[in-house]
């Protein structure tokens, strides 16, 4: 399962990688995500480790395989029931004066038949988390603050600058 979504973001490219790269603050941007720490000092480039908590008293373990300052970073997730394997790149371009984020994410399915059945389900839910994440963390850069209410109530984003 492959899938990648954008956004327009009404600032400079280096504010949006500053809230970008700051990767302990993603619960303020992803909804299932309670908290987030890294598992060392390290919390920046390759080799570096985020554990998330998320609802549903499930915890997930991400290593960033490349990172590339102030443009790009991809992360691998484990620990994910019915998932064999998931990677996430993130991107931000500067286009017209504004800043275009980018994610683009691959997930392998685990084998069996109930993974198989799940696939468009998690097809749809994946494409409603990330649309409300790249609305939350929009109105988290452009506003300074994060969103009180539920993710979902926040405007789409326009997908291109």
């Amino acid at each position: 399962m492959k899938l990648k979504l954008s956004a327009c973001i009404e600032a400079p490219k280096d504010k949006v990688w500053e809230t970008l790269s700051d990767i302990t603050n993603v619960n303020l941007w992803v909804d299932p995500i309670l908290s987030a720490h890294c598992k060392s000092d390290q919390q920046t480039g390759i080799g570096t480790v985020r554990v998330c908590r998320l609802k549903g008293n499930m915890t997930v373990t991400e290593k960033w395989i490349e990172w590339i300052e102030g443009d790009s970073y991809t992360y691998q997730a484990n620990g994910m029931p019915l998932i064999k394997s998931a990677k996430n790149k993130w991107t931000v371009d500067t286009v017209n004066g504004k800043s275009l984020l980018t994610t683009e994410s691959e997930v392998h399915m685990k084998s069996g038949l109930l993974a198989l059945l799940l696939v468009p389900i998690m097809y749809f839910a994946s494409r409603r988390m990330g649309s409300d994440s790249l609305a939350a963390i929009k109105h988290l850069i452009e506003t300074g603050q994060p969103y009180q209410g539920k993710f979902s109530k926040l405007p789409r984003v326009p997908v291109i600058c």
